[in-house]
């Protein structure tokens, strides 16, 4: 921006929506815009927007709002309208040549979250105007994406759903089983996924040749119709892992027992490589992990396995709830059935200067009961 330096601050990286839209409330979004002079300037008018960009792709919805969503909040951070000169010096000395303006913003909780798929993308930014009056360049304009999320309202059943192990098996006619096993069905984006694959033989005589790993991402555009009167679908394999496994001869892998291999996949980044789960009234997002295995059979006859299993790819804030961590039995006070050590010593010392309240005390022990019962019948 030549002489102006401009640098927009916010106080989150990003715009987090609790609940569907027709629930949830809205957000504040803040921050500081700082503004670095090199020279003095003739200040009009300083604005700032939070306002929606969308893209459309293919001809296919070129005439129609596929993907779409009209947003524009705007903010007067400065204006020097109403003073005689109509504009306000700023710059040629240290303690002006530099100007922070703090902004506010308050959006609203029915907003359609970033969206990037083969069918559109909707991308929100923080876009600073500064005009200027003078010779030369009058206007200058700095931008700032910041993606918008959303995720369910915290509760147990949302705690419990993202936290559900990864299981999955499958039989192949009773010669093959395919068995997938990870610790949740919930991973966030920019994630190394590890899922362990048991490839077991129900029957003698069979190789195994190969086994793979794949993430598939399903979207569905609700909002558009094709030629044929359906909404159209894109499927696309987003990342891939596969091993060849090896006997000790080099020779393809003989089933002769149960066999595990542990396969790593990396997720990329949100919007850039990979689209969050949503169910909107425009699109469908949804992914699968599919697990292949190419098996030769006692003829030789290759047969190309596929085992399929729903997974979720949710922001990271998702997966951060109170609820996370459920507290377990053992770390329960109050349904604590046996006495420790420490709780005895206690128990006694308090028997012995009498006067306690007895429902501040921890219940007596089973075996305590027992003890007292086995005195009073000698």
């Amino acid at each position: 921006m030549l002489y102006v330096h401009t640098s927009i601050l916010t106080d989150s990286p990003c715009i987090v929506l609790r609940g569907m839209p027709s629930e949830a409330s809205g957000q504040a979004l803040s921050g500081r815009v700082i503004l670095r002079l090199c020279r003095s300037l003739k200040v009009n008018q300083v604005t700032i927007a939070f306002q929606s960009t969308c893209t459309q792709r293919g001809s296919l919805w070129s005439s129609q709002s596929a993907i779409y969503d009209n947003t524009k909040l705007e903010n007067v951070l400065f204006d020097a309208a109403s003073t005689s000169l109509g504009y306000a010096v700023w710059g040629g000395s240290a303690e002006t040549s530099m100007r922070e303006l703090p902004f506010s913003f308050a959006i609203p909780g029915n907003l359609h979250e970033s969206v990037c798929t083969a069918f559109g993308n909707i991308s929100y930014e923080i876009k600073v105007t500064i005009r200027s009056c003078g010779f030369g360049i009058n206007t200058w304009i700095q931008s700032l994406r910041i993606p918008v999320l959303r995720v369910p309202e915290e509760s147990v059943l949302t705690a419990l759903a993202l936290s559900e192990a990864l299981r999955a098996q499958a039989d192949w006619l009773g010669a093959v089983e395919l068995q997938m096993l990870g610790d949740s069905a919930a991973v966030p984006d920019e994630f190394k996924l590890c899922v362990r694959s048991i490839i077991r033989p129900l029957q003698k005589g069979q190789t195994l040749v190969d086994v793979g790993l794949r993430l598939i991402e399903n979207t569905r555009c609700k909002s558009a119709m094709s030629r044929f009167g359906d909404s159209p679908n894109s499927s696309s394999v987003l990342c891939q892992s596969q091993i060849k496994p090896r006997d000790e001869f080099w020779h393809a892998l003989s089933l002769q027992h149960e066999h595990s291999f542990d396969l790593e996949l990396d997720i990329p980044a949100a919007f850039r490589g990979i689209q969050y789960d949503m169910d909107t009234a425009r699109v469908h997002v949804s992914h699968e992990l599919v697990l292949t295995a190419t098996v030769l059979d006692s003829k030789q006859v290759a047969h190309y396995l596929r085992l399929a299993v729903p997974i979720q790819i949710v922001p990271k804030i998702a997966l951060e709830t109170s609820f996370a961590e459920l507290p377990t039995y053992g770390k329960s006070f109050s349904d604590r059935l046996l006495l420790d050590s420490s709780y005895a010593a206690v128990w006694a010392e308090v028997n012995d200067e009498g006067g306690q309240d007895s429902a501040l005390l921890p219940p007596p022990s089973y075996q305590t009961t027992l003890d007292s019962r086995s005195s009073l019948t000698v």
